[in-house]
């Protein structure tokens, strides 16, 4: 009588067929991945923005931001770092910025001192995201 099992060459088989199923769904998961990494960047210095803002609004003095290639920090009137450096994650920088954004400067009333745009880069996928500021009102756009 003879026993009902696998033989170690169905198991592979069935695994090689597996594994060829799962190749498009882990490039699918790895650029969904970029994508969102991107975005959470973008949204990071979005929030950034509107609380340095805000914060010249309240405390009626001038908030900067400082954008670095890789991070920016908020800094206060008086040069004090109102919060720790806000890095990004690996692979995303920004690409490019405006003069108006080297120092991104808001006055007590929540006007920015000068309009200008960063281009946040991915650089694996090569996307990009440009987010806006408007000078006389102050506000935070993200286009694309």
């Amino acid at each position: 009588m003879r026993k009902e099992s696998f033989t170690i060459l169905e198991i592979l088989v069935v695994i090689f067929v597996f594994s060829i199923f799962l190749i498009p769904i882990t490039i699918f998961i790895q650029k969904y991945h970029r994508e969102y990494l991107l975005t959470t960047s973008c949204e990071k210095i979005i929030e950034g923005i509107n609380f340095a803002r805000e914060s010249a609004i309240n405390e009626r003095c001038q908030f900067s931001v400082i954008f670095g290639e890789r991070s920016f920090k908020i800094i206060k009137e008086d040069y004090k770092i109102v919060e720790k450096e806000i890095k990004f994650p690996d692979y995303v920088k920004i690409k490019e910025k405006t003069k108006g954004m080297d120092q991104l400067i808001f006055l007590p009333d929540g006007t920015a001192k000068e309009a200008g745009h960063l281009i946040i880069m991915d650089e694996i996928t090569k996307k990009e995201k440009k987010i806006k500021i408007h000078n006389i009102t102050g506000k935070c756009l993200l286009e694309n």
